[in-house]
């Protein structure tokens, strides 16, 4: 392929590694290393420097003024810039509508939560009219779309009736340092650094309705007299938390479960080698990033039937409805209780957690570039 000039909408991403933010993170600088030869812009509003920025050549375009900047900068800011590119590729939930003809367009979609589960959002008004006009209208206008699941493309063909050849699956990877580590080193850690001395099963996300953490919160308080764990909860607030502190309130292990907040992400893989099991029981998933840093450090894994969850993975973990607290609950119970079964959980995990990384997810996208600027022809230079 000659060498291109890629504008990457960065003006939705932050410097957090956690969903999309981190998918790009991870994939850009794969592709970079994989095609050096083309030119990588990061279309920006922040003028401030951050370390991932500087890898990468950046074009800030100043926000209009209230109200709804980021709208009117995604609306009117951008499109007018992108004729000097060869292809857009929109890596968040948003990008510009308005693209030139002549300019190939590749958009990634992480998942469509808000439109199968909309009662898990607190929309505005903004929100709303993204996503029943803006976004149904960007699906159309770009020329190639990325799924990161066999579940999300589904989603795509089913919600917005788009042409099966329109939609490839690029799965995500996961860091190299989410790996097994040294017990000992792992059971020093905890303990200097977080106060964890106890076995304990974990969760690990943002803290939302879709994760479903009530019903874990039941599920873990069923089976506690039976077990020696813990339950930790690690992540951030997301919105409509609260209902899940109400249930750690009303438990009567509530002394037993612990919410850890926001951990940095050096710290993650200490927390994934620990546990004795992660429990990630999720009404819906575009991939679920966790599942599979969990299984690259050997960490066995309960989580939900639905959605992408079983294509990541595979038949290394336990499934179950998400729906159905008895069966979480006993679930936990007998990894908590057999080892030879943990084991063998464990050794599935890592096995199968070799089929996904970030060097494939980076050459497909690669290969859509390519596509869709064969099928623009000759306007391109």
């Amino acid at each position: 392929m000659a060498p291109l000039r890629i504008a990457v909408i960065y003006g939705g991403i932050s410097e957090q590694k956690a969903g999309m933010d981190h998918y790009l993170h991870q994939v850009l600088p794969e592709m970079q290393r994989l095609a050096p030869e083309h030119r990588y812009v990061l279309i920006d509003h922040r003028p401030q420097p951050t370390p991932f920025k500087s890898r990468f050549e950046q074009l800030i375009l100043k926000l209009p003024v209230p109200p709804a900047r980021v709208t009117r900068w995604n609306l009117l800011r951008i499109p007018k810039v992108l004729s000097q590119f060869d292809l857009v590729f929109s890596p968040g939930l948003y990008g510009p509508v308005f693209i030139p003809e002549r300019v190939a367009s590749v958009m990634v979609v992480h998942d469509l939560t808000r439109y199968l589960f909309p009662r898990f959002f607190a929309f505005n008004l903004m929100h709303r009219f993204w996503d029943r006009l803006a976004y149904p209208r960007m699906l159309r206008r770009y020329d190639h779309v990325l799924a990161v699941s066999q579940t999300t493309r589904r989603d795509l063909m089913t919600l917005f009736h788009l042409p099966e050849e329109k939609i490839t699956v690029a799965y995500h990877g996961a860091d190299p340092e989410f790996r097994p580590l040294n017990p000992k080193e792992v059971q020093d850690f905890l303990a200097h650094r977080y106060q964890i001395t106890r076995p304990y099963i974990l969760f690990l996300g943002t803290l939302e309705p879709r994760k479903n953490l009530p019903a874990l919160i039941q599920a873990f308080s069923r089976v506690a007299d039976g077990i020696s764990h813990d339950l930790l909860l690690v992540g951030q607030k997301g919105w409509k938390w609260e209902p899940i502190f109400r249930a750690i309130e009303q438990s009567k292990h509530r002394d037993r479960i612990r919410w850890m907040g926001y951990v940095p992400d050096e710290d993650r893989v200490f927390f994934y080698n620990g546990a004795s099991m992660l429990v990630y029981p999720s009404w819906y998933e575009g991939f679920g990033m966790p599942l599979l840093e969990a299984m690259q450090c050997g960490c066995p894994i309960l989580t939900s039937q639905v959605s992408a969850m079983p294509e990541v993975v595979g038949s290394a973990a336990w499934l179950i409805d998400p729906a159905d607290g008895e069966a979480l609950g006993e679930a936990i119970r007998r990894v908590a209780q057999e080892p030879e079964l943990a084991e063998q959980m464990r050794t599935a995990g890592l096995e199968q957690s070799r089929k996904f990384s970030w060097e494939r997810s980076a050459r497909i996208t690669l290969e859509v570039f390519e596509k869709v600027l064969e099928k623009k022809g000759p306007f391109h230079f």
